[in-house]
């Protein structure tokens, strides 16, 4: 069999763990679907079927022992974003449609070896959206928590008002019980208590009208492609997020155990179950934290946890079908602000404020601009600010002169420690590779150096820090070679590492140097450099 296929096979699982673990998931994941169903602008029928096939398939080829793969409330809320602007006929195949643009784009990063691609979102941006999307999350359900438009405080009906919030005392109250199977029961005791309120108070609640939508199981290959162009954008962040809030749970869960998360083997496994939300109707899922971590709680070993979930899942609906409709939006409100309540996290951000003030910019970007502007506006924008800060971070790279520590042979900067330094010797520690980007930095670096060290003979450069070197570094480094030698003085270096020397002899630059040095440490630099001798450390 091969490896990609069951890839959890052979570690250790409990059939009894992984049976209780999939009961307990499968009732917490009903009511929680039906309220992501409504942030997704779709009816219950589609986001339960989010609940069943695509846990099948993640059990096949995914990898993590207690991820909980379906439908989440912030992908919930980009899909959403992305029906939007369509008509109710066309949100239906238009949510198939995202679920196998992002089937095809997760599997299309697999074949490329593309699971790290995530880390280019960085955390403050995920934070910042994280937190933005939880306050839109949390707006939305206020009409049904209240009964009306929060705007509008005529149209807010205290009944239903009365009754959520206390659902949402209720499921606060069950949170705090010590007992882990117990504390895992609010949202079902929620549900119970609002159907009953429903069965014998009727017409006082809106409830869940399941009896208007298709059936759960239903299969359907008419897919609307002329609008695959205009979903694409919302596909590429719902597969990047979706992936990244995966693999984070995914490898938060699997260092607990002590286990391994291949990214890859993930993007393998949330391919096909979004493939199989495409199938079946259902719309893009990914592993949600909360569900997983109530899974890992409850004691799955192996992700046939998903599978009797979705079982379990099936056989409730099957029998329980009609007491759907009793279900009070309200209760549903309740149950999705308590579950992303725990993503409106500030603390970390007021902390960072004098610590990390680049960190806090990109998470007050993307924070503001999500709320503003949009899902797809607020995360390119988080990124866009990153990836400016990085590019000036390293057009600014940290660049010292250095001496060495008495009686050793470590060398530190002079601003920093008392280090003996040598007449005629400078030596400089560039702290960056050396590229487009930092050429003229690096340049006013050494100009400014010299004109303070009017004796120095030989400029000894330092690169054990220099991963990388393009053209225009290497010719930076060849002019300051021929500078100094019409002034009769040298240049040398020392710590060069392989890639960067292969550079180095591709262009000759080994050969032009001489008679300056290439030195295997900076020892060996300072040593003969301070001490001219005949002895050669060229390597």
């Amino acid at each position: 069999m091969p490896n990609w296929l069951f890839p959890w096979r052979q570690s250790h699982w409990q059939l009894r763990h992984d049976i209780i673990a999939g009961l307990i998931v499968a009732i917490l994941i009903i009511p929680q679907a039906i309220g992501y169903g409504l942030l997704a602008h779709l009816p219950p029928s589609v986001a339960l079927a989010s609940c069943i096939f695509p846990l099948l398939a993640y059990a096949v080829f995914g990898r993590s022992h207690a991820l909980a793969v379906g439908p989440v409330a912030i992908i919930s809320l980009m899909v959403g974003e992305a029906l939007q602007p369509l008509s109710a006929e066309q949100a239906l195949p238009a949510a198939q449609l995202l679920a196998l643009q992002v089937a095809l784009l997760l599997g299309a990063m697999r074949v490329l070896n593309l699971g790290n691609l995530v880390h280019f979102i960085g955390h403050p941006v995920i934070q910042g959206f994280t937190a933005s999307a939880a306050i839109l999350i949390i707006s939305k359900q206020l009409p049904l928590v209240l009964g009306g438009n929060i705007y509008q405080l005529s149209s807010i009906d205290p009944q239903t008002t009365a009754l959520a919030m206390g659902f949402i005392g209720l499921l606060l109250g069950f949170k705090i019980i010590p007992h882990d199977f117990i504390s895992k029961l609010g949202p079902l005791v929620v549900v119970i208590l609002g159907c009953t309120w429903v069965y014998f108070e009727p017409n006082t609640l809106t409830t869940v009208n399941i009896s208007q939508s298709h059936s759960i199981i239903n299969l359907s290959f008419v897919l609307p492609w002329p609008l695959f162009e205009q979903l694409l954008p919302n596909a590429i962040l719902i597969a990047l997020i979706g992936l990244l809030e995966s693999t984070s749970v995914a490898k938060n869960l699997a260092k607990q155990r002590k286990e391994n998360i291949h990214a890859n083997q993930e993007l393998l496994g949330l391919s096909f179950a979004n493939l199989a939300a495409c199938v079946f109707h259902a719309y893009p899922v990914a592993g949600g934290f909360g569900r997983s971590m109530v899974n890992h709680q409850a004691g799955a070993s192996s992700p046939l946890a998903g599978v009797f979930t979705a079982i379990f899942v099936g056989f409730l609906l099957l029998f329980t079908i009609d007491a759907i409709n009793y279900i009070p939006l309200a209760a549903l409100g309740a149950i999705v602000i308590i579950a992303v309540w725990p993503l409106l996290e500030f603390a970390p951000v007021f902390k960072k404020w004098q610590v990390q003030p680049k960190e806090t910019a990109i998470w007050l970007v993307t924070f503001v601009m999500v709320l503003w502007q949009g899902v797809e506006i607020g995360i390119l924008s988080g990124v866009s600010l990153s990836v400016v800060f990085l590019i000036r971070s390293a057009a600014k790279p940290h660049i010292a002169i250095i001496g060495q520590i008495p009686d050793s042979a470590h060398f530190r900067n002079i601003k920093r420690h008392n280090v003996i330094t040598h007449p005629g010797l400078l030596a400089i520690r560039i702290d960056e590779g050396i590229h487009f980007a930092n050429q003229d930095a690096i340049n006013q670096f050494i100009e400014e150096a010299l004109q303070h060290n009017p004796d120095t003979i030989n400029l000894l450069i330092v690169c054990s820090a220099v991963n990388i070197i393009d053209s225009d570094g290497l010719d930076l480094l060849q002019s300051w070679n021929e500078k100094l030698q019409l002034q009769n003085k040298q240049l040398h270096l020392a710590e060069v590492k392989g890639p960067v020397m292969d550079e180095l002899y591709k262009r000759g630059f080994v050969e032009g140097i001489q008679p300056g040095k290439i030195f295997l440490s900076t020892k060996q630099a300072f040593d003969a450099l301070s001490q001219p001798s005949e002895e050669s450390y060229i390597i």
